[in-house]
Parts: C-alpha cells; sequence; structure tokens
C-alpha cells in the first residue's frame, strides 16, 4: 500500500470526505488531496506531518509502521560469540552521517544461524532502543531493502562518501531514511539528484553488544 492510499483509507476510516480533509489543510479545492491519494503529487515530511495532525494519527502511521513497532532484529537479542567472522568496515553514523572508512578494523564473530558479510561500529543515538553507541551491526548486502528494514546506506557528498544506519521507507522518487529514536531526530527525505546519489549497502540482520 503507498503512502497515498494510506491517507485514503485512514481518512476514509474517519468518516472524512477529502473536502473536508483539504479544508483543515488549508487547500482550496479538494483536488489536491485527489492528487496526493492517488500518488501523483510529491511531498515532504513537513507536508506529511500536517496531514497526520489533521488526520489526528501519528506520522508514523501513515508511513507504514508505528513508533512503538520492533523490528524482527530486536528477537535476536545479545549474541553469544562463535569462531566464524566477518570484517569489521569502521564507523557507520546512528545519527548526524560520518565517513565511512572502508578499511578493514578487525573481525566480528557470527552467531549461529546468521548470515552476514561484514560488520559495522553504531556511532550516536539515533537509532536506539534498537542498537546502542558501540555496538557491531551485521550486515548482510543487498542492492535494495522492503520498507520499515533497518539498511546500511551510502551517500555521495561533494567531497566524502557518508554512510548511514535507517530504516528505509520507499516514496515516488526517492527515499525516508528513518531514525528509531524518534523523540530526537527526524526522518530525512532524499528525493531527485540527491536519492541518485544513494546506494544501499545491505540490511542489518543482527548486533553484537559488549556487556
Amino acid at each position: 500500500m503507498t503512502i497515498g492510499e494510506t491517507i485514503k483509507k485512514i481518512r476514509e476510516e474517519k468518516g472524512m470526505t477529502q473536502e473536508e480533509l483539504s479544508n483543515k489543510l488549508g487547500y482550496k479545492t479538494k483536488s489536491s488531496i485527489s492528487k496526493i491519494e492517488k500518488s501523483l503529487a510529491e511531498f515532504p515530511i513537513s507536508k506529511l506531518r500536517k496531514i497526520a495532525d489533521a488526520l489526528d494519527v501519528d506520522v508514523w502511521e501513515i508511513i507504514g509502521f508505528n513508533s512503538v513497532e520492533i523490528d524482527d532484529i530486536n528477537s535476536l537479542n545479545v549474541f553469544p560469540i562463535h569462531k566464524k567472522a566477518v570484517p569489521i568496515l569502521g564507523d557507520i553514523a546512528c545519527g548526524t552521517p560520518i565517513i565511512a572508512e572502508q578499511n578493514i578494523d578487525g573481525y566480528a564473530d557470527l552467531p549461529d544461524g546468521v548470515r552476514a558479510d561484514f560488520a559495522l561500529r553504531c556511532k550516536g543515538d539515533s537509532m536506539e532502543p534498537t542498537f546502542l553507541d558501540g555496538d557491531l551491526v551485521l550486515i548482510r548486502q543487498e542492492g535494495d531493502v522492503s520498507d520499515g528494514k533497518i539498511a546500511a546506506v551510502m551517500m555521495e557528498a561533494e567531497t566524502d562518501t557518508e554512510a548511514t544506519l535507517k530504516r528505509v521507507h520507499h516514496i515516488p522518487g526517492g527515499l525516508i531514511l528513518i531514525p528509531d529514536n524518534q523523540k530526537k531526530y527526524g526522518p530525512r527525505t532524499l528525493q531527485g539528484t540527491e536519492a541518485a546519489k544513494v546506494r544501499i549497502l545491505g540490511v542489518a540482520v543482527g548486533y553484537v553488544r559488549m556487556i
């Protein structure tokens, strides 16, 4: 279901017409709502927040998961150490993106039954409580991920290459990168030329935490 279809579903469940929603948002006609619901109009995350407020729901409900939903990655808990290992390729940001060091910085032992290709060390708190600063996140290489999954995302900047760890949600012509620490951080919308410079490295399949 697209974001537009979700907006329509919530609006109808609340017994609200397109005209009523249009009036709440200050639009002159209901045609703007119709275009949004049919995914014919792109809009920034700021407008999505206004629509959520007008529908009296949380923005995460429109995006496709709510703030208390726990991804299946949490069920993996804290892993014991085993012999099989994958290379640690440096740090990845859990906050403002930082430069990704693409040199092997040791090895992370894999738990039984977990398939991963490399590990990245978390920096920051934007993915709390799922990941903490210092956790080793195990990544399985994939060129894309389904909506709501946590991914290692590489972005080309003007002078450097940056990497960040976020939940990914696809929108027309781009992506929304969503942190788990929603009380402190907001989502980031990437569209157009900015979205074209994004490369998904892989999906997070687990983590190793030192206790």
